[in-house]
């Protein structure tokens, strides 16, 4: 009987396929760990719809990952795929799953904002992080906080992509640049209990996060097990988040960071910059975990013995 078990994690930036064994002792191992950036939110901020061509590009990609679980023979009840921020704000995002459901016969659901947040604080537990520890996860449509001790799941549709277009693209349709999308990103954390980080861990997980950390560790190239872990001082997210916003774009790709993140960096720093603030946190860790280890674990869990 196979053990295997495997999560799509469709986003408004990137598309992930995490694919992993279930141990005899219970737990999890990485089988394989893919991550696609098709952008499906491109030009959401404007027109409120998915893109034509972002939908084709994401369906190749969900295509890929498809086969691939085909191929290990995962079984029907041990996939599971989510789509996030991206299909909850377009005005078509429950008619792109359900083409998705049925040219690729994926299931994919539309997770909720309080699940997201809930499955992120999931992801950070199953790594030995105890309840108390407050998650902030920067995505491309969204972010979300959480902290399973204070019962708190938080999110606002502030994301690198959305601010990204919003104020920054090549025809933004709100005025203002950089220091407008930081004073929307911390007004839209206003809803944020204050201060809740005092005496308490915070982690950041997703790309955000990890690209920050390869900044601040002064990293030759990016390297995502070398940002596993980092602490770094929440000042860094305001004031890197401000140096890249100065560059060009081909200025940032010399940087260590990833080469399809270089465009939104920018505003997902502003965004962890924004939330951190709001939180009163004095560091934050970064991993590389994520949604699609929460959602991997709840499978599980829910698995017989699980």
């Amino acid at each position: 009987m196979s053990t295997l078990l495997a999560v799509i994690d469709l986003g408004t930036n990137t598309t992930l396929l995490h694919i992993a064994r279930l141990a005899p002792d219970g737990r999890l191992e990485v089988v394989e760990d893919l991550c696609r950036t098709p952008r499906l939110g491109a030009g959401l901020a404007q027109s409120g719809a998915l893109d034509r061509a972002a939908r084709a590009r994401t369906l190749e990609v969900l295509g890929v990952y498809a086969r691939r679980i085909q191929q290990l023979g995962v079984p029907a009840s041990r996939v599971r795929a989510v789509g996030t921020a991206c299909l909850r704000q377009a005005r078509d995002g429950a008619e792109f799953a359900a083409e998705v459901r049925a040219r690729l016969g994926l299931p994919l659901e539309v997770l909720s904002a309080e699940d997201e947040a809930r499955l992120s604080a999931l992801a950070v537990r199953g790594a030995g992080v105890d309840e108390r520890c407050v998650v902030v996860d920067v995505g491309g449509g969204s972010t979300e906080v959480a902290c399973e001790e204070l019962g708190l799941r938080w999110s606002r549709p502030i994301g690198a992509v959305l601010l990204s277009e919003t104020y920054l693209g090549a025809a933004p349709h709100a005025p203002g640049g950089y220091s407008a999308l930081e004073q929307h990103a911390r007004g839209e954390c206003s809803s944020l209990p204050q201060g809740v980080a005092r005496g308490r861990e915070v982690v950041a997980v997703g790309g955000t996060g990890v690209n920050l950390a390869s900044l601040h560790l002064g990293l030759t190239r990016f390297d995502p097990l070398l940002a596993e872990g980092c602490r770094i001082p929440v000042e860094a997210a305001g004031r890197l988040g401000r140096v890249l916003a100065a560059e060009s774009l081909q200025a940032r790709r010399l940087r260590p960071i990833e080469s399809e993140r270089a465009e939104i960096l920018p505003a997902g720093l502003a965004c962890l910059a924004a939330v951190l603030e709001r939180l009163a946190a004095l560091t934050i860790r970064t991993t590389t975990r994520g949604l699609r280890h929460g959602l991997a674990l709840e499978i599980a869990h829910a698995l017989p013995g699980g």
